[in-house]
This record gives C-alpha cells, structure tokens and sequence, in this order.
C-alpha cells in the first residue's frame, strides 16, 4: 500500500537477460538471432538495437548514426516532470548490483509502495515490431520471452504478474499463444504495440479471432509504444530525430487505435473486452473523445450504423488510460473522463521513469480520493479482486 492506498502498478517494466534466448529460444531457430556479447564470448547487456534477427536490427536506433554526447549531472532534481527522471541519479543502483533480478524487482515494489505489479518487457518491447517477420519466429520468440517471464515472476507469484507478448504477424498463432500463456501459465493479459501490422489495422476484422480469445479468457489488452517500433509510422515522418519521434509516437500511434477501435466498432462487437492504453499519459483521452463526437452527427449513419453508444460511453465500458504521476493535466482530466477509467505507471526502471517517486508525484497533483481510485486503477483493468490483494499481502508479510 502507499499511505493506506491500495496501488497496482500497471506498466512495471523487467530487463531481460543477455542470455534469454541461449537459454529459452527453440534451438532450431537460435541460429537467426544474435546478441552482443563480451571478451568471454557470453552474451552481455547492450543496447537492444544491437540484437539482431536474420541479420537485422530489432529497433530503430541505428537511424541515429552517431550518438550524442551526454552531458554528465550529479545532482538529483526534484522537478516534477522531466528532471526528477535523470538516468545518473544513482537510484536504480540497487537493481544493477542486481542484475534486475526479481528480488530488485520486489524491492522496487517496497521502495513505490505497489501491492501488485504487471510486468512488461523492454527490449521486447521492440523484438517482433517489425512487417513480414516470419511468424513462426516470430511465435518462437514470444514463447521464449513468455517462459522466461512466466518463471521471472514465480519469486513472487502474487504480487508479480506478466502480461504475455504475442506474435501479432498470425492472428491464429497469436491466439494459441495467449491461451497457453493465460491456462497453463498465468498471464494476466497481452501485450501489443499500437502500431498497424503488416497492413491489418485495429478495426479489421482480421483481429476478431484474438478479440474473442482476450474475452472468453477475461484477460486484458494492453497496448503499449515505445519510440523503437521498426513500422512505426514515426519513422518515414520524422526520421533520425528520436526526440521527435519519442513525443509523437506514444501519443498518436495510441490516438490512431483508439480512433479504430470506437469508431470501426471494435468495442460495440467486443463489449466485454479490456484494454489499457498505456505510458501515453493520458490527457490526450478527453480532446480525442470530443473530436470523435463533434463527427458523430454528420457519419455516424452513413459510416458506422452499427454503433450503438456514444464514443464516451464506450471508453467508459472498455477503457482505462495510464498516468505516469507527475503530469500537471491528471486532475482536469479525470474531471473529464472519470479517475475510475485511469490507471498508474512507475516505468520501472527505464531512465524516463519517475521511480521511485511516482505515487508520491500524484499525491501532490490530485486529492486522496482522485488519487485512491488512480492508484488502484490497475486492478479494474486486469480483474484484481480483494482475494489478490490478500494474497499480495500474506506475500508481503512473507518477505516476498
């Protein structure tokens, strides 16, 4: 708890093991993926743009062909937005000395104040993001990573729980491998960049198979960015300039499936699917909802009959939007669109973080009540009930 406030962290994050693939990959297919490795020959923590699949890159980093300099900084500021998230605080030294094994993680739980965390991937976050990946590799990485966090998160089964990475390049592949992950090893949820796939956007009726699954299974559909994406459209808008492509992609690409999503029906055919929209802050939610219905009069008839509720209505019935904490916009916006429809991030341990003061930046944004139900936000998107914060207890009381 944070202050006698239940909190569920909605996007902790995990870095995954140089040797993830040594030691999970299907042999058959190791031969197409390599990592950086160190003076012994082992595989070592590099940059994730350095791991490459049939000799190409898993992210855009290489469009920056020469790296800036970092300016060093020795100070630890307390500015609530990009200044309290310095990368050379020191204050992930816990985790490093680590190895950001799941005891860092669990430490990191206890340093927040978090009940439960739901655990995403970083350099997974970009491993498959690409058009035309074959999907059986693709389906074979996703399997690795997903035994691997399956495993991860068995130090501490209640209070660590894992959304499973699914091979979006075979919508029938990608319903397989979320009904193992969810039956047979305990996933809580998916998750899916918000980008278009090999041409098949959200409200396609191609995805309706996986729709159904995430329904039937009662498990949840985060969307999550990141800047790295291959077929981001971000890329051919905006090139080299990461900067650039950092603040567009995790508001728009989000935008864009949010827009499919309500207007192409997905919502009014799926109407018990959950779905998170996440690390995008979420003050874009409330003026996208208004633009939607500003429309609505002149094509709901002629271009989608089959809607039945308001685009505010289904957002309140599906969605929830993720705060990072410190956003100056949280308070107005759940006035907007209803803190119970917001949930929280810390982004651990990514250097963009606000860790470990991300329950603390709300508190000073918003009041307590505003804050209680963002804190526990996370519990309506993924299905917590009072039984798993008794278990996430007794696991506490455990150590653990």
């Amino acid at each position: 708890m944070k202050d006698g406030l239940r909190f569920v962290d909605s996007d902790m994050h995990i870095m995954e093991p140089p040797d993830l693939f040594d030691r999970y990959l299907d042999p058959k297919y190791r031969h197409r993926i390599t990592v950086p490795v160190g003076a012994d020959g082992r595989p070592n923590r590099g940059p994730s743009g350095l791991t490459l699949i049939d000799g190409q890159p898993t992210s855009d980093m290489d469009l920056q062909q020469y790296r800036k300099r970092v300016r060093p900084s020795s100070s630890q500021s307390t500015q609530l937005l990009s200044g309290s998230r310095l990368f050379d605080t020191g204050r992930l030294d816990f985790a490093v000395e680590r190895n950001y094994d799941p005891v860092a993680q669990v430490m990191g739980l206890e340093m927040e104040g978090v009940d439960i965390a739901v655990l995403y991937p970083t350099s997974g976050l970009a491993l498959i993001a690409r058009d035309g990946l074959d999907p059986h590799l693709s389906l074979a990485l996703c399997q690795a990573y997903n035994n691997w966090i399956h495993e991860f998160c068995q130090y501490s089964p209640d209070r660590l729980k894992f959304v499973a990475m699914l091979p979006v390049h075979d919508v029938h592949l990608a319903s397989r491998e979320l009904v193992r992950c969810v039956r047979e090893l305990g996933a809580v949820g998916s998750f899916i960049r918000p980008n278009l796939v090999n041409g098949h956007y959200w409200h396609s009726n191609y995805w309706d198979p996986l729709y159904t699954i995430h329904e039937d299974l009662g498990v949840t559909w985060g969307f999550h960015e990141g800047v790295s994406a291959i077929y981001s459209g971000m890329i051919p808008l905006y090139g080299e300039n990461r900067f650039y492509r950092h603040v567009a992609s995790h508001w728009i690409e989000m935008q864009q499936a949010l827009i499919a999503m309500i207007i192409g029906g997905v919502f009014e055919f799926h109407p018990k699917l959950r779905v998170g929209y996440l690390e995008a802050m979420n003050s874009w939610v409330p003026g996208l909802l208004s633009r939607i219905e500003w429309d609505y009069p002149q094509y709901r008839d002629s271009h989608a009959p089959y809607l039945t509720l308001t685009p505010r209505e289904y957002f309140r019935r599906n969605c929830w939007a993720a705060v990072e904490g410190s956003e100056p916009e949280i308070e107005a916006t759940a006035g907007l669109i209803g803190a119970d429809r917001m949930c929280i991030s810390t982004d651990y341990p990514h250097f963009d973080s606000n860790f470990p003061h991300v329950s603390e930046n709300l508190s000073k944004n918003v009041p307590r009540e505003t804050g209680a139900q963002i804190l526990a936000g996370g519990a309506h998107l993924y299905g917590f009930t009072d039984a798993h914060f008794a278990k996430a207890d007794a696991a506490r009381a455990a150590g653990r």
